[in-house]
């Protein structure tokens, strides 16, 4: 690839962790230059993103820009280009559902750390709590133990972004409770050995305190 052909990236979004902390683990997982653009005068900007919200991602190759928004999609051409998608059909795959159960863990969890924002009642919360977040971190167990896969992350001998999205999940759930793991070890040796990859470490040891802790 030549130097002209090399594309740069803009990370826009707002200055939290939110739905864009797994684009920046991704860009950093890949070990790939990016920009983080964050997004200080909404009411001017949003007019200007495609779907007139953020995550968005500029991509420019030369003199030609291109702006994808929805952090799923982001994510998943972040994974395509960067090769952090698993290189076999089945590899895909995996990628795709342990996201996918990622995603939908992420869904009961942004309720509850938001739960003054969102206006949640107790009880949802405390059924997140005492129920869900075993359910889902059980469901994490299982798919890292996959008998379909080798290797010791979600899809096999290399980390993905499947990875870099039950990281971060994990990641926002420990920031409100510190023990969340304690009953899991393997989720646990996982978490430490994702957090520990050099482009990974870099980025924990810059990057803002989470908002979860605030919430």
């Amino acid at each position: 690839m030549t130097q002209s052909t090399v594309p740069t990236y803009e990370l826009i979004y707002f200055p939290i962790h939110g739905r864009a902390e797994v684009l920046r683990l991704t860009f950093s997982l890949a070990q790939t230059t990016y920009t983080d653009v964050p997004v200080t005068d909404w009411a001017t900007l949003k007019p200007q993103m495609p779907l007139g919200q953020v995550p968005v991602l500029k991509e420019t190759h030369g003199d030609k820009s291109v702006l994808i928004p929805q952090s799923g999609a982001i994510i998943r051409h972040l994974g395509r280009v960067l090769n952090l998608y698993g290189q076999t059909e089945l590899e895909h795959t995996i990628v795709d559902y342990v996201l996918e159960s990622a995603v939908d863990w992420r869904s009961k969890f942004t309720p509850v750390s938001y739960a003054r924002m969102y206006g949640t009642p107790q009880d949802v919360q405390d059924k997140y709590w005492n129920e869900l977040l075993d359910h889902n971190l059980k469901t994490m167990e299982k798919l890292l133990a996959n008998p379909t896969k080798s290797g010791i992350w979600f899809t096999g001998e290399s980390p993905t972004i499947a990875d870099a999205m039950v990281w971060d999940t994990i990641d926002s759930n420990l920031a409100k409770r510190s023990d969340v793991l304690d009953r899991y070890p393997t989720l646990r040796a996982f978490y430490d050995r994702f957090a520990a990859l050099p482009g990974i470490a870099a980025h924990l040891a810059s990057r803002r305190p989470s908002e979860h802790r605030q919430a």
